[in-house]
């Protein structure tokens, strides 16, 4: 069937309306379909009553002409394509329809001639192009609206989540609560529930704008597969069903992956198999594929069989999608918003490989993942062992080391935490509370002959910061190994640390594995060596080659030593300002805080806020993302400005844009709901 273009003809002669309607009916394809109007008011007039492809456009109209009509279309808002119909040729007649809006230009003459359908198609075509325009500018908006309602919701459904997660927790924890647990734990199992199905919309919402990216790193596979076993052998315990985990070929030590993308698959595959399986076992096995004949790659192969219902082979091609559910699993009362797979496809296929599902209706369902392990040529292969202890229990059971370790914080409760971690290596451990002492205990230390092997230091001190106190060091020829400690995590800080000068970063809370790696690096392992006395270690800057020497996990009492750990200014806990506009959730973590110790004082605005920290001093801000008169960045940053040394926290229902962060030294972010371990981690 032949197109049909509808065409508004606007002529005040009514020869030519007939010469032209007469030309475009013989046309057959396309067929044109003409209305005709005598004026600019009627041609208004006739789109506001009708949809139009293009319009001709007399440029004489009695006492108006084109220049004036194409203003009012403008005015009216019209898009239609408009071609100029002239009398004769003025070039510059021309140039001032098509200024002012025209597609095109046609002298009379060429009406019956191949210019005329040219001229048409060719306004069509830019029609067509514009429109394309305008429809991606409007999803691009619908997107931007739909992230910031997605944020927006997020923040709001995290805020009641809060209270409702945090009082249950509370009143579990209350022995007085007993007779009321399995109520209590009901309410509290709901509670998270509900946070999951949050979590996997906004994953949702992130992998379809193209916003979620991997955070690759070094992965101990044996430690991986353990840890998930560990999580995830309980669940199944619960429900009477046994699990195993074992890889059907020798597997690399190490591969580079994002743990924790890796870690939700894999509880995502877990779950649903303990979900839909009632009595059996749930499988978990990995394998090393064989190079692929294409790129010679090597691909790590998961499959995650279990004994539950399976599913009709009908069905399979439809799970992934999101919002899918099998109506015979939704009868068997499985709940769940259907996006736990669609994100898995999403997140293996981000990680470089496929996701499938073999299934039989009522025996059991396996689910294959492959993703890229990175470069794993190099790497050791061995067979997977479940009873291997962790990298956390492999460093606290075998790392043995000798050096002398200075720790550098401004908060008692972290220097002495990381001091137990390092003197559990056997190394020496001496204090610093802020930049200049650091500085003054290297300097002694080298100059008594006895140098430090590894600085341990802060980023974010009072006095003297991190990076002042590297410098310095330099200055005075200390080679030194340092590491920064810092609980910002933007994005490129780690590399702009590194271009500092610093040997290496941790991030806090301190990761023990990752900690005794960097011991390992940096200092001597000397399992089963004697250690002579401290005395008889030569002089050197760094831990290359030096003898072992006997180690304490006390406190040097030299002036290295960090005196001030011995008073009580830090025993009673922290000076808080919480900016929390939600009662209840100021109220909750209000309660939380103050039952580890610290003291809390409550704004439930900016301008409370900062009518606070002008007259009382405080030693960290948590301040909400979303408040009643300004923003939590916003108010962070004017803080900042006469706060210099304030630890200010980020706690709110969505994460905030990294590079909104940048300017104002925050010292962590916490994402609602938040229990009264994350608030411990905070402060330790």
């Amino acid at each position: 069937m032949a197109e049909v273009i509808r065409v508004l003809l606007v002529e005040d002669d009514e020869d030519d309306y007939f010469l032209t309607a007469d030309y475009m009916s013989q046309c057959d394809d396309p067929k044109f379909h003409i209305t005709w109007v005598t004026n600019g008011k009627a041609a208004i007039d006739a789109f506001q009553k009708r949809t139009f492809d293009i319009c001709l456009l007399d440029y004489i109209l009695g006492a108006e002409n084109a220049l004036d009509v194409l203003a009012t279309f403008k005015a009216a808002g019209i898009t239609v394509p408009v071609v100029i119909l002239t009398g004769q040729t003025d070039s510059q007649v021309d140039d001032m329809v098509m200024r002012a809006g025209a597609a095109d230009y046609l002298n009379k003459s060429e009406i019956e001639s191949p210019r005329f359908m040219r001229t048409m198609r060719y306004a069509m075509v830019r029609r067509e192009i514009e429109n394309e325009r305008i429809e991606r500018h409007k999803v691009e908006q619908q997107n931007k609206a739909k992230d910031k309602f997605l944020a927006h919701l997020g923040h709001e459904l995290r805020t009641p989540l809060t209270s409702i997660l945090g009082y249950t927790e509370l009143l579990l924890d209350d022995e007085a609560n007993e007779p009321m647990n399995q109520e209590l734990s009901i309410i509290h199992t709901n509670g998270k529930h509900l946070l999951s199905l949050l979590n996997d919309l906004l994953d949702m919402s992130r992998i379809m704008a193209n916003k979620l990216e991997l955070s690759l790193r070094e992965v101990n596979l044996n430690g991986f597969l353990t840890d998930v076993h560990s999580l995830m052998n309980l669940a199944a315990k619960d429900k009477g069903l046994s699990m195993e985990v074992f890889s059907q070929n020798d597997i690399p030590d190490f591969i580079t992956a994002d743990p924790t993308r890796l870690r939700q698959v894999l509880i995502n595959l877990i779950s649903n198999a303990v979900k839909f399986t009632d009595t059996g076992t749930i499988r978990v096995s990995v394998e090393t594929l064989p190079p692929r004949k294409s790129d010679n790659k090597e691909l790590l192969l998961f499959r995650v069989t279990d004994s539950g219902i399976g599913m009709p082979p009908n069905k399979l091609d439809d799970i992934f999608r999101p919002f899918e559910q099998i109506e015979d699993v939704m009868r068997a009362n499985h709940g769940g918003a259907g996006l736990g797979l669609a994100i898995c496809r999403e997140l293996v296929s981000k990680m470089g490989g496929e996701i499938s599902v073999e299934s039989v209706f009522g025996r059991g369902s396996t689910f294959s993942f492959t993703i890229d392990p990175g470069d794993i040529s190099e790497q050791h292969f061995d067979v997977f062992r479940l009873s291997a202890p962790t990298p956390d229990e492999l460093s606290n059971n075998h790392l043995h080391v000798t050096g002398r370790v200075l720790i550098v914080d401004d908060l008692r409760e972290l220097r002495k935490l990381t001091g137990h971690m390092v003197s559990q290596c056997h190394a020496t451990v001496s204090y610093a509370e802020n930049g200049v002492k650091a500085l003054e205990a290297v300097l002694q230390a080298e100059q008594a002959g006895k140098p430090y092997h590894l600085v341990l230091m802060d980023i974010h001190m009072p006095v003297m910061n991190g990076i002042d106190a590297l410098k310095a060091m330099r200055k005075h020829q200390c080679n030194v190994a340092v590491v920064a400690i810092t609980a910002a995590s933007r994005k490129g800080l780690r590399q702009s640390l590194l271009d500092e000068g610093f040997d290496d970063v941790l991030g806090k809370p301190i990761d023990k594995p990752a900690l005794f790696e960097i011991l390992d690096r940096y200092l001597i392992s000397t399992p089963g060596m004697a250690k002579p006395s401290e005395d008889e270690a030569p002089n050197v800057n760094k831990a290359l080659e030096f003898v072992p020497y006997k180690t304490t996990e006390t406190e040097s009492s030299s002036p290295l030593s960090d005196t001030s750990d011995n008073q009580t200014g830090d025993s009673d806990g922290k000076q808080v300002l919480l900016v929390e506009d939600d009662h209840d959730a100021a109220e909750l973590m209000k309660l939380l805080l103050s039952h580890l110790g610290h003291r809390v004082e409550v704004a439930h605005n900016a301008r409370d806020a900062k009518s606070l920290i002008a007259i009382k001093p405080f030693d960290a801000a948590l301040l909400d993302l979303t408040l009643p008169d300004a923003d939590g960045i916003s108010l962070a940053s004017d803080i900042r400005q006469d706060h210099k040394d304030l630890k200010i926290y980020i706690v709110s229902g969505r994460e905030p844009d990294e590079n909104d962060l940048k300017d104002i030294d925050v010292a962590g972010t916490l994402l609602k709901p938040v229990n009264r371990n994350d608030l411990a981690t905070l402060f330790k």
